[in-house]
């Protein structure tokens, strides 16, 4: 499916007013599992060139994203497929483009997981925004600027996205009350499925710090959110 960051155009440009363009540039880490994925690696990488801070040119008609730089951590966990070799034959063409790129594998014949697998990205990783990625997922090019502006306004949130899926109407009903929950609603349905999505995650390094990482085991996601609600984390 498709990302696209919650509110995007109109809270990106509310909160670019509040200061953000100031800062000195971020690093915003990409974490990119993978196991088997090298039929999705082209098109998921493809869009992450066509990602507007990576393109902040001011228009009349359009404040230019916030500066801020990009790094991709993707670690194989375990593939059998052509993902590793897809990953070095993508690591000079996405640093040409300005994205650093560290990339890591298990060497083991069987994947270790999604927690697993994400916590070892992380950790390869040097950024101080964290932004998850499923290879089989396309994020929207104002993704990353729009949750950068987000979630510098809440520094210890985690910020998710809307979706869109592929074939567009497939899953209808799940899309559209992932899509549609009030801020209360996230938290209310929790106790019955991880309400905000996983591939669409963005937080910073220490609020992940603060988590412990994701335990190694099924449901990462919806046992980190708990924990992290139960923090008084938002």
């Amino acid at each position: 499916f498709f990302q696209r960051s919650r509110r995007g155009h109109r809270r990106a440009s509310t909160l670019l007013d509040r200061g953000l363009s100031s800062m000195s540039a971020p690093l915003v880490s990409i974490i990119l599992p993978i196991h088997n994925g090298d039929m999705w690696i082209d098109e998921c990488l493809e869009a992450l060139l066509c990602q507007t801070v990576l393109h902040a040119e001011a228009s009349s008609a359009d404040p230019a994203p916030p500066a801020c730089r990009l790094e991709l951590s993707a670690y194989d966990d375990g593939s059998s497929d052509g993902s590793w070799d897809s990953l070095q034959r993508w690591k000079p063409r996405l640093e040409a483009a300005g994205v650093a790129v560290v990339i890591g594998r298990s060497g083991g014949s069987q994947g270790g997981g999604c927690g697993f697998a994400k916590n070892r990205a992380i950790a390869q990783s040097s950024g101080t925004w964290l932004c998850f990625q499923d290879v089989d997922d396309l994020s929207r090019p104002k993704r990353i600027e729009a949750q950068l502006l987000a979630a510098a306004a809440r520094p210890g949130a985690l910020v998710g996205a809307r979706v869109s899926r592929e074939p567009e109407g497939s899953t209808a009903r799940y899309v559209a009350w992932a899509n549609e929950m009030s801020e209360e609603e996230l938290l209310l349905h929790r106790f019955r499925e991880c309400t905000l999505l996983m591939p669409t995650w963005f937080m910073a390094r220490g609020t992940f710090v603060r988590g412990g990482g994701f335990r190694e085991e099924k449901c990462e996601d919806l046992l980190f959110l708990h924990a992290h609600v139960a923090r008084g984390g938002g």
